[in-house]
């Protein structure tokens, strides 16, 4: 195979960059041919993608992380190109919800017949993601990782961003409609789930499935600040879906309307506001899967 080899240098803090040569050197060892290309910003990405069929490639590998892999999502879709993931940034929660190793070594040797995988690849407002699109509470978490305001990468930065969060966030009003199920009312949050865990390992659906067709929606009703963070912790066991604020659903569609627009943050990048409508149309990835790759 011709595979064109994606780098994001910026991931991981830096370091994917300094990762590179190392990289680089182990693919001279595989059986396929790779022509590496790193990346100088998303759009010079995506442009790359659209045009690697006509350059001749039969796949796409990226190095990076799960801002990486998101804004890769809407060429790949379009060229219909297989795809593998080397987890190279802070959270890598898409990697970790196909049970992918979580260093990119280990994703580097592909078989000289690699085998392959297909997973859902749903949309908010048509915008394709991986893993979780969120509103609310997790979304202003998002931003404020975004904005550099976590200092750290992966759960701890999240967790910092929480404590930021929290004082000054305020629940809003909306209305949901998850398949034919309708649900009205205050939210902390709300997020739409095609795998089980975001913000480097926290279990939001611990039942979602990549390839199955749906969605799980975990919605959230207000809660006093001081029980969210006794109750905090338990998203990383994935039991906060216990808790009698905490409603879980399953859906190929889910509708929400607000009076006032809230930002949707998608695979930790801002991907619009509300309204919005998420969709699991049955459009597929196709994975690329490392030699050893034991999951699903």
């Amino acid at each position: 195979m011709r595979i064109l080899a994606i780098a994001n240098p910026e991931a991981g803090g830096g370091a994917t960059g300094r990762r590179l040569p190392e990289l680089q050197s182990l693919h001279r060892r595989s059986p396929h041919e790779f022509e590496w290309y790193v990346t100088a910003s998303a759009d010079e990405m995506r442009e790359r993608i659209r045009n690697a069929r006509s350059s001749g490639f039969d796949a796409v590998v990226l190095f990076g992380g799960d801002g990486t892999v998101h804004e890769a999502l809407p060429a790949v879709a379009a060229e219909r190109l297989p795809l593998g993931i080397a987890p190279c940034g802070r959270g890598n929660d898409f990697a970790s919800n196909l049970g992918l190793a979580l260093d990119p070594v280990a994703n580097v040797f592909l078989d000289t017949v690699p085998a392959r995988r297909r997973v859902d690849l749903p949309s908010v407002n048509d915008v394709p993601f991986g893993s979780i699109a969120c509103i609310g509470f997790d979304a202003e978490v998002n931003r404020l990782a975004r904005d550099g305001r976590g200092y750290f990468g992966g759960t701890l930065g999240y967790l910092i961003c929480v404590l930021r969060a929290l004082p000054g966030f305020r629940p809003f009003d909306v209305e949901i409609r998850a398949g034919d199920r309708v649900w009205s009312g205050e939210i902390l949050m709300l997020a739409v789930a095609n795998g089980a865990c975001y913000g480097g390992g926290m279990r939001i659906a611990p039942t979602a499935i990549m390839d199955d067709g749906k969605l799980d929606v975990c919605i959230v009703e207000p809660l006093p600040k001081l029980e969210l963070l006794r109750t905090f912790p338990r998203v990383f066991r994935g039991t906060h879906t216990n808790h009698p604020k905490v409603r879980m659903e399953s859906a190929t569609s889910v509708a929400v309307s607000s009076a006032e627009p809230h930002e949707i943050f998608a695979d930790g990048e801002y991907a619009g506001s509300t309204p919005a409508v998420w969709a699991n149309s049955r459009q597929f990835l196709e994975l690329l899967l490392p030699t050893g790759y034991r999951n699903g």
